[in-house]
């Protein structure tokens, strides 16, 4: 998910194989037991900025009825074109998740890997929050994952692969500005020798800002992890989890 459509609008047709070491079912296993640390057991999920749709398809494999919403439309069609070739009953829709409106609630919803950082304004992350407010049923569960500052200061973001013969190859640099708390990633690509690019931005959210946010947004039972794992955040987090229920 993006600001801008634009963001992921080329590499959309190959964002599953840049993807494609990410460790999703380990994504899935956290995201399951921190829905059991919350002592909430969901049918209905919605995925907030679902990219393609791995994360849907995987927590429908899991039993569970998923929904997802992401900005960008080229996104959006891949995941549709990937659940119907698997017969997979799961609804994708373009909307932005500052301002949403799916018309159903849900038990639970979730949004993985950074996605929500790149909403760059602080007003329009706290209508995000109360856009997933709106969606969850009473006793409902809201867990996401933000970058934090360290993760930008420490030039995370600053990756290459290019691999002899690799279908897709890239080389990413990020430009982290204090002031504002933004980064800005330049990002290459080469998909089989053809070169395109895409310009990328985040926003660091700090620990208070967000756990001020939800609360406003209607949240109880706000918690923070060090992601990955059930320890307390740290100075040098790269990534926080967070939990909240709708009161």
């Amino acid at each position: 998910m993006s600001e801008s459509p634009a963001s992921f609008g080329a590499v959309a047709p190959y964002y599953d194989e840049l993807m494609r070491t990410v460790p999703y079912q380990m994504w899935v296993g956290y995201y399951l037991l921190l829905l059991s640390q919350q002592d909430v057991h969901p049918k209905t999920v919605l995925d907030v900025c679902c990219g393609t749709g791995t994360m849907c398809e995987m927590l429908y494999s899991e039993g569970l009825d998923m929904s997802g919403l992401d900005l960008a439309p080229g996104m959006v069609e891949a995941a549709r074109q990937k659940a119907k070739k698997k017969s997979l009953p799961i609804r994708y829709e373009v909307a932005d998740a500052s301002r949403f409106e799916m018309g159903q609630t849900y038990d639970a919803a979730l949004s993985f890997f950074d996605s929500l950082n790149n909403i760059l304004e602080p007003g329009k992350l706290l209508s995000a929050f109360q856009h997933v407010f709106k969606h969850l049923n009473p006793g409902g569960s809201f867990v996401f994952d933000l970058n934090m500052a360290f993760a930008f200061e420490e030039r995370m973001f600053d990756q290459s692969y290019k691999k002899k013969n690799a279908k897709l190859q890239f080389d990413w640099e990020g430009h982290w500005d204090p002031e504002t708390r933004q980064i800005r990633v330049d990002m290459d690509f080469w998909w089989r020798g053809e070169h395109f690019q895409e310009v990328h931005r985040q926003r660091a959210y700090t620990r208070d800002e967000v756990e001020d946010m939800l609360e406003e947004a209607g949240f109880v039972e706000i918690r923070a992890y060090h992601s990955y794992t059930l320890n307390p955040p740290r100075a040098t987090s790269d990534r926080l989890h967070f939990t909240a229920i709708r009161d």
